[in-house]
């Protein structure tokens, strides 16, 4: 059995953005909820590579440093020519102006226990853009979404 060091995102991203920068890719434990259901806390790990401003487009999960040093993966809901936008996919709050220089990495694969998912696949971009399209009925949809959740639960414990 592993034994699991829990380290905390000030002291370990720093070494990430040097590993980045020297062309190396990273794979992190996904933490938090704020990307749910696309990233599941604890469960879901993901790639992350170097990118600069100019290749980042929407639908992306980028890796940013905010101003006041902490760091979070979220969705690039808005891209203008100086600057961009992202949001949690379980939010639906937009937070931003975010600016080059806060941008660290982009998530360019995830696992999900063995089962690798392309970031860059037609189906995964499909998916994060009709996810994005339920903003306004966003409580209607999560009703649904909780029941289905218990639903499969319930099943898979019998």
């Amino acid at each position: 059995m592993h034994n699991l060091k829990f380290i905390k995102s000030k002291e370990l991203f720093p070494q990430i953005k040097e590993l980045l920068d020297s062309g190396h890719k990273v794979r992190i434990t996904v933490t938090g909820s704020s990307m749910m259901p696309f990233l599941r806390e604890n469960i879901d790990s993901v790639e992350l590579s170097a990118t600069d401003f100019e290749s980042l487009r929407f639908g992306q999960i980028p890796l940013i440093r905010r101003t006041d040093g902490h760091y979070v993966l979220h969705r690039v809901i808005r891209k203008k020519k100086d600057c961009f936008y992202i949001a949690g996919d379980a939010h639906l709050w937009i937070e931003g102006p975010i600016y080059p220089e806060q941008l660290v990495a982009v998530v360019t694969k995830i696992w999900r226990g063995d089962r690798q998912i392309s970031t860059s696949g037609i189906t995964w971009n499909i998916l994060s853009f009709i996810w994005w399209l339920r903003i306004p009925a966003h409580r209607v949809l999560r009703i649904p979404y909780r029941l289905l959740k218990k639903v499969f639960r319930i099943v898979r414990k019998k």
